[in-house]
């Protein structure tokens, strides 16, 4: 009995010095003979180790100071100016100019047909649009709009009175009264690209008005392919039918060989 004494002693002086883990001196002291109570008891009534020299919160260094180090400053150039940019050429259109088309440029994005339908209408709809793009061929994109002719058989032959088709006091180019519209389609016949199209659900055409002297195909075009040129510069053998379009696109771009004429 005395040696199971002596040995419990040992235990508890390990657990005290924390070279034996609690859980290490009950299963020990069950070995040695002992109930799971008695060891919890002597395992509770074990002083607690005394705390190491690392359990020790460090000692707090107050930093020794250092004086800094002169450095002489780089010396920073002054900042210049950028070289302005070239001015934008800003074209101001007057009254009866037209909107042309450089199909050496275009590439038949058709975003001309979506802000068109936007500035009109406030809908990205190309349905709505006041110029249409075809793709007859790869490298052939023709764009039809009203090219707002010298001559306007449109409305000349309008049979309202007042007109639906008119031209407006602002840009010089056709404009299109919805309300007094009687959608006969005269103005269709009478146009000299025989190419007009209609508003998809009221049927009235829709007609460039050149934005009342802003055009906003013109100023979103990606490839600077549209533009306003004064009378002078669009003669009215600019309003050709689709099909004399195409014929002279493939002529310039020598495709008859690739396609039927």
């Amino acid at each position: 009995m005395s040696n199971v004494t002596e040995r419990m002693k040992e235990l508890q002086d390990q657990l005290q010095q924390g070279k034996l883990s609690r859980r290490d001196f009950m299963r020990m002291a069950m070995v040695l003979g002992l109930s799971v109570g008695a060891a919890e008891a002597l395992a509770a009534c074990s002083p607690k180790p005394s705390p190491t020299a690392t359990s020790m919160p460090p000692t707090k260094v107050p930093p020794t100071a250092v004086p800094p180090t002169a450095v002489p400053p780089t010396a920073v150039p002054e900042a210049t100016e950028a070289p302005a940019a070239p001015a934008a050429q800003q074209v101001v259109m007057d009254k009866s100019w037209q909107l042309v088309i450089d199909y050496d440029k275009c590439s038949g994005c058709r975003t001309c047909e979506l802000e068109c339908a936007k500035r009109h209408f406030g809908v990205i709809n190309p349905a709505l649009s006041n110029i249409t793009i075809y793709k007859v061929y790869p490298g052939i994109d023709v764009a039809m709009y009203c090219r707002n002719c010298n001559t306007r058989p449109c409305i000349d032959v309008c049979p309202t009175t007042p007109k639906a088709i008119s031209i407006s006091e602002i840009s010089g180019a056709c404009k299109v009264d919805p309300k007094v519209c009687i959608k006969c389609f005269l103005c269709e016949d009478a146009c000299k690209q025989k190419h007009l199209r209609f508003h998809p659900a009221e049927q009235y055409p829709l007609m460039c008005d050149l934005c009342d002297l802003d055009p906003a195909c013109v100023a979103a075009c990606p490839d600077n392919a549209l533009s306003v040129v004064p009378p002078s510069v669009a003669p009215d053998t600019w309003a050709e039918p689709l099909e004399e379009v195409v014929k002279q696109r493939k002529e310039k771009l020598g495709l008859f060989k690739y396609m039927e004429a």
